[in-house]
């Protein structure tokens, strides 16, 4: 059993090792790897099952008065637990890496480290089938001799008196309360070990995590998670309009009024716009864009598909590699709004006069005819 307290017990000091190798770095925003952390916890588990495997071997040995039989666990566990520790360095050394790469991995685990961790993983589970192999035996030589068994029923069982520990019941009435509640009477039983045991664990475990998120912030804590996701939102949101935006053609195209979009469309005009138009929308190699003639029609969808594709016969040029379809949809905005403004030098009408379809009545609203 000494050795099984020992393992346990390296088992805790390199949680913080562990908790570090199974994350990406020691930024705020880590991505935890879940197949690491499972493999090192059942690792963990296996070290364990060997501990309490090799001491049931070892009284076994001692009842049947085989020492060889009770020896054959001492060189098992200290070699699983140097294969835990020298696996767990190397994936703690691993983690401290941060500026190497991962060129090989499986998993998100680098191939070395995760076939360090099946190769220990694959001893654990041939030592236990040793162990449970070595138990097997004796439990045959105990079948065969009676006397033997009733040595060993008299024993108690090592796990349940070492976890389970209560008063037994000859000695219930030097513990028995006066409380008397309708017949039923009450014990001065102390806490089972198992409970305080998982009481303490509570506290490492608080320990633990008040160091790492509250004083190394190595880690965000659940404020700075929030931040963190509501940040992650906002981009993905701005990421998934700006895809929208871009998804803008001739067919679906919808004049925009927001000032910053309007502005926007303003400033490509001019840059690009006003040589043939005049900044006013005037005109002057181009046509006037202010009036109600156009030679393409004057519709935000006409105005959009002008600036898209152009028209070359008449000297316009296709827009459509030089702007976004966010872009031009904002450039053909700003010339929607110059329709009905007094331009200093307006060039005479071309085309014809364009009217804008009125929009289809409602249910229930009648059309109004003139």
């Amino acid at each position: 059993m000494r050795y099984a307290n020992k393992i346990l017990l390296a088992a805790v000091m390199l949680m913080p090792g562990l908790c570090q190798a199974a994350t990406g770095g020691t930024d705020k925003e880590q991505h935890y790897n879940i197949t690491l952390i499972t493999l090192v916890g059942l690792m963990l588990v296996l070290v364990l099952v060997i501990g309490a495997l090799a001491y049931t071997l070892a009284q076994l040995g001692i009842v049947v008065k085989d020492k060889s039989l009770k020896d054959k666990n001492q060189g098992i566990i200290p070699t699983v637990a140097m294969l835990l520790l020298a696996s767990v360095a190397s994936l703690t050394a691993k983690a401290q890496e941060a500026a190497a790469p991962i060129v090989d991995a499986i998993d998100g685990i680098p191939a070395s480290e995760f076939y360090t961790l099946m190769t220990v993983i694959v001893l654990e589970i041939i030592v236990i089938v040793m162990l449970s192999a070595y138990i097997n035996q004796l439990l045959k030589v105990l079948r065969a001799k009676p006397e033997l068994v009733a040595e060993v029923t008299a024993k108690k069982s090592w796990f349940w008196d070492k976890f389970n520990k209560a008063a037994s019941i000859e000695k219930e009435k030097d513990i028995l309360l006066d409380h008397d509640y309708d017949g039923i009477q009450e014990l001065d039983n102390s806490l089972p070990p198992w409970w305080l045991y998982g009481f303490y664990l509570t506290i490492f475990v608080g320990i633990i995590y008040v160091y790492r998120y509250h004083i190394a912030h190595t880690a965000p804590s659940s404020e700075e998670e929030f931040v963190m996701e509501m940040e992650k939102g906002e981009e993905d949101k701005a990421a998934y309009l700006a895809k929208a935006a871009n998804n803008v053609d001739e067919s679906n195209v919808v004049a925009l009024t927001d000032a910053a979009a309007l502005a926007k469309g303003k400033e490509m005009y001019l840059a690009t716009c006003a040589a043939c138009h005049v900044a006013d929308g005037g005109g002057s190699v181009g046509p006037n864009l202010t009036d109600d003639y156009w030679l393409h029609g004057g519709g935000i969808k006409d105005i959009f598909k002008s600036i898209k594709y152009g028209w070359q016969d008449k000297g316009m040029k296709s827009w459509k590699d030089d702007y976004s379809p966010m872009q031009m949809q904002q450039i053909a905005s700003f010339i929607v709004t110059l329709k009905g403004t007094h331009p200093a030098a307006p060039k005479a009408p071309q085309g014809e006069v364009y009217i804008a379809a009125a929009p289809a009545a409602g249910p229930g609203r009648p059309v109004r005819r003139r």
